[in-house]
């Protein structure tokens, strides 16, 4: 498992990431735009300024992504 200052890192090199938690699959790829873009697959994605921006106030299920990081599985990159 990777710590969310290396998911910060991989994002700013544009890495694709894609994981699982509680079953439901989710993404996170910068865009163009040079924007992050997050979703649980096949939902509608939330587009976030910045990396920063993405890992203080990304949200499953009420829960900020930064707070069960460590519980999420099927990590690629």
């Amino acid at each position: 498992m990777i710590s969310c200052n290396e998911l910060k890192n991989l994002l700013n090199t544009g890495y694709d990431i894609e994981f699982s938690y509680k079953g439901k699959e989710y993404s996170i790829v910068k865009t163009k735009r040079n924007t992050i873009s997050f979703c649980e697959f096949y939902r509608e994605p939330i587009d976030f300024s910045t990396v920063d921006d993405f890992v203080n106030n990304a949200m499953i299920e009420e829960n900020k992504l930064s707070d069960i990081w460590e519980s999420v599985t099927d990590l690629c990159y």
